[in-house]
C-alpha cells in the first residue's frame, strides 16, 4: 500500500469534489531487460518505474472519473510515437483530447500535488489561466514546447 488511509480518504475527498469529467492516465513503464535478447545491451533499469506503477494504480483506485493504460517504453513503440514519450516512467494525461500534459519521473513529494492538479484541469477540460494569459498565448504563431524540471528536496 503506497497511501495510508488517512491520505487515501483526503485524496478521495479532492477528487470528488473537484473531478467533473474522465480522465486516463497512460503510463510508461520499463519491463525488466529479457534475458533472450539476440546481442549483449546494455540497458539501464527504470529506478522508479514500479513505484511509479504502484503508486498510480493506488490512485486510480480511488476515483471512478480516473483510469490507468500501462504501456512498455520498449515493447509499444506505436503508444510511445503518438504521445511522444521520450523516456521513462513517464505519463500523459488525457482527457477527451490529449492536452499535451506529460510528466517524466516519480510523482512523489511536492509534486504528487502538481499530479492531482493536473488531473483536475484535465477533468474539466479547461485551465486556471486569466483571460490575459489566453489571448497571449493565442498570438504564439509557432510551436513552443515547454519543459518544468524539479529535483527532489
Amino acid at each position: 500500500m503506497v497511501f495510508t488511509e488517512d491520505q487515501k480518504r483526503e485524496i478521495d475527498e479532492l477528487l470528488s469534489t473537484s473531478l467533473d469529467q474522465s480522465v486516463t492516465v497512460i503510463y510508461f513503464t520499463q519491463d525488466e531487460p529479457s534475458m533472450e535478447l539476440p546481442v549483449q545491451v546494455e540497458v539501464t533499469p527504470c529506478e522508479y518505474c514500479k513505484d511509479t506503477e504502484d503508486m498510480l494504480k493506488e490512485l486510480t483506485g480511488i476515483s471512478d472519473k480516473l483510469n490507468i493504460e500501462v504501456y512498455d517504453f520498449i515493447k509499444d513503440k506505436d503508444k510511445v510515437e503518438q504521445y511522444e514519450i521520450e523516456g521513462v516512467p513517464a505519463l500523459a494525461l488525457v482527457g477527451d483530447k490529449d492536452y499535451g500534459i506529460r510528466y517524466y519521473g516519480i510523482p512523489s513529494g511536492y509534486e504528487f500535488s502538481a499530479l492531482l492538479d493536473g488531473l483536475i484541469n484535465v477533468s474539466k477540460r479547461q485551465t486556471k489561466l486569466s483571460d490575459s494569459t489566453r489571448k497571449a498565448l493565442a498570438d504564439i504563431q509557432e510551436p513552443v514546447h515547454i519543459r518544468v524540471f524539479v529535483t527532489p528536496t
